[in-house]
């Protein structure tokens, strides 16, 4: 953990301020290693490969089964009275099957090269300066986290998955880059903290979306703003929903071998003929006719389209919006100059600010 991101964490139970303990006592130089954060209301949190792990339930379970190691150099008696799941068991059965599937996903996948983050910020780019504190709500393995390094902000990438450790490593030598496992819902930051939080691809995903936009837009300071993209709802999607959730009983590695088998089939049947006919003209064929994920496919590659296959499969949740839903997530006292923009066939980009003390209504 680095020592910039201490000053901005919080307890997400009684919102205390938190202090750093290393396992052998004393804290290192640049809070290095594993350790403990512990509020002044006595609650207790592990640091674990350098990431601080605000889980609890059936998810702080998960963790002790994973680091076993960590778990021993421990006194057992600082997790007595471990914090309950949050939302009842069936919430917490989704959340621990998200945090495997993405887990596998951003794991195995960690080298996803889809170059977009250019597009994902275009129309924000005029409004980051050096010195924003920033967020990035769900950041996988830190792929667009990584994007902003050496721009004098101070980013901080969370995500509920295991997914973390390869976003750990990925930013590691970027001193201004930290990344936190914990639950959007639950976040463990001062209120408020960032001047921007962008979530992309993320809170479709989330059992109750727009509790999670409460949530980050609660953390955003005033004249700070909000860009989400979320999935646009779309026939090809509605077409999936029940193989997706007939697909929830297959363990994460067969749902990969079948997005192995599907991803070949598209490059067969589709992505492979529009490349060749590209290549033989020297130019796009048909552009207006030919679907942009087989236009864009055709020029990422095929490891992209199988990652996308998996993410499509594996999610435990997924909701496509219509244009209304993604505004009803903006539809907040606290936001004004909302906007919600269609990208492509696949996309909603919405964007919103939070109101400056003391402003006026905005439109909605």
């Amino acid at each position: 953990m680095k020592a910039g991101l201490l000053a901005l964490l919080v307890c997400p139970r009684c919102g205390g301020q938190v202090a750093w303990t290393s396992l052998a006592g004393a804290a290192p130089p640049g809070l290095e290693g594993d350790g403990l954060l512990t509020c002044e209301g006595g609650h207790r949190y592990p640091v674990i490969g350098g990431i601080p792990r605000f889980l609890d339930g059936p998810l702080f379970a998960a963790l002790r089964r994973r680091y076993p190691d960590y778990f021993k150099a421990v006194s057992p008696s600082l997790w007595e009275g471990a914090p309950p799941a949050q939302g009842g068991a069936e919430a917490a059965g989704v959340l621990l099957e998200s945090v495997e599937r993405f887990g596998y996903e951003w794991t195995k996948y960690a080298g996803y090269d889809a170059e977009n983050f250019g597009r994902f910020l275009e129309s924000t780019r005029s409004k980051l300066k050096p010195g924003m504190v920033v967020l990035d709500a769900g950041c996988g393995a830190g792929r667009h986290l990584e994007a902003l390094a050496g721009t004098g902000m101070e980013v901080v990438g969370v995500d509920l998955s295991w997914a973390v450790e390869a976003a750990s490593r990925r930013v590691s030598n970027h001193p201004r880059l930290h990344i936190v496992q914990a639950d959007l819902c639950r976040l463990p930051f001062r209120c408020p903290t960032f001047d921007f939080v962008y979530s992309l691809g993320v809170l479709h995903h989330l059992p109750d979306p727009a509790r999670g936009v409460l949530s980050l837009v609660g953390h955003i300071r005033p004249g700070g703003f909000l860009l989400a993209w979320v999935y646009m709802r779309t026939t090809r999607k509605v077409l999936l929903e029940p193989v997706r959730r007939v697909l929830r009983l297959v363990p994460s590695r067969g749902i990969d071998r079948l997005s192995l088998l599907l991803a070949v089939a598209e490059y067969a049947l589709l992505v492979g003929p529009y490349a060749w006919c590209c290549r033989f003209r020297g130019r796009a064929i048909l552009p207006r006719l030919v679907p942009a994920r087989i236009r864009e496919y055709a020029r990422l590659g095929f490891r992209v389209s199988r990652t996308d296959w998996y993410d499509r499969l594996a999610a435990p949740v997924s909701r496509p919006m219509t244009r209304e839903e993604a505004r009803s997530l903006l539809a907040l006292a606290q936001l004004s100059e909302q906007a919600v923009t269609a990208v492509d066939d696949s996309w909603w980009q919405c964007f919103a600010r939070v109101r400056p003390a003391g402003g006026g209504p905005g439109a909605t």
